[in-house]
C-alpha cells in the first residue's frame, strides 16, 4: 500500500514537472515572437496586436529573415503610417515598408532613433505622398519620400532638398546592390567591385 502511494506520488511529480516544462516553453516562445531585438541591449517589445500588424504587413519577407534593425525600422514606419492614417494602395496584408527598409539597409542608414512627419499629401489617392525625417543612431538626418502606391521613391540627406542618395527613377537594385541608371528608367550601370 505504501509502495503504491510512493509510485503514485513519483508519477504525479513527473507529470507535473513535464507539464511545467511544456507550458514554460510555449510561454517563452510567445514572448520571443512579441519582442524585436534592435541592437545589443536595446530592445523594443511589441504587444500581440502590434506584432501581428508588423507580421501581416510584411508577408513578402519573413520577419526572421530581416535583421533586427530592419524589423525595428519597419515597425516604426508602419506605426507612424497607422498614426496618421496613411494607408498604402497594396493588397491586404502587404506593404512596401519591408522593401523600403531593405533599401535603407543597403544605403547603410542604420537604426532609426527618431521619426517625424514632414509632410503628407493625401489629396490624390494614387499619388499620395508622405515625407518622413528620420534620425539614425549616429545623429545623421535623412528624408524619405514615400508614395502610397509605389513605396520608397527618394532618400535625401540633411534636408528635403539635400543630396539625393536614392531615387527610384534613377536607381535600381541588382543582386543586392544599388545601381545607377543611364537615364530615368533606363538601363542600369552597376559598379563591379
Amino acid at each position: 500500500m505504501v509502495m503504491k502511494r510512493y509510485k503514485l506520488i513519483v508519477i504525479l511529480i513527473c507529470v507535473l514537472t513535464i507539464s511545467v516544462g511544456v507550458v514554460s516553453t510555449f510561454l517563452s516562445r510567445d514572448g520571443e515572437d512579441s519582442m524585436l531585438v534592435a541592437n545589443e541591449g536595446d530592445e523594443m517589445t511589441l504587444d500581440e496586436v502590434q506584432y501581428q500588424l508588423l507580421k501581416d504587413s510584411i508577408r513578402n519577407v519573413e520577419i526572421e529573415e530581416m535583421s533586427s534593425v530592419r524589423r525595428r525600422n519597419a515597425w516604426l514606419i508602419l506605426d507612424k503610417m497607422k498614426e496618421i492614417k496613411f494607408v498604402e494602395n497594396t493588397y491586404p496584408g502587404e506593404s512596401w515598408v519591408a522593401h523600403a527598409t531593405w533599401i535603407l539597409d543597403l544605403l547603410d542608414v542604420g537604426q532609426i532613433t527618431e521619426l517625424f512627419v514632414v509632410r503628407v499629401n493625401q489629396n490624390n489617392s494614387l499619388a499620395a505622398e508622405l515625407i518622413l525625417r528620420i534620425v539614425n543612431e549616429e545623429d545623421s538626418t535623412y528624408y524619405i519620400w514615400y508614395n502610397r502606391t509605389w513605396g520608397l521613391g527618394m532618400v535625401t540627406t540633411e534636408s528635403e532638398n539635400g543630396e539625393i542618395i536614392y531615387d527610384s527613377i534613377m536607381h535600381t537594385i541588382i543582386n543586392g546592390q544599388i545601381c545607377e541608371r543611364e537615364y530615368p528608367r533606363g538601363p542600369a550601370m552597376c559598379n563591379e567591385d
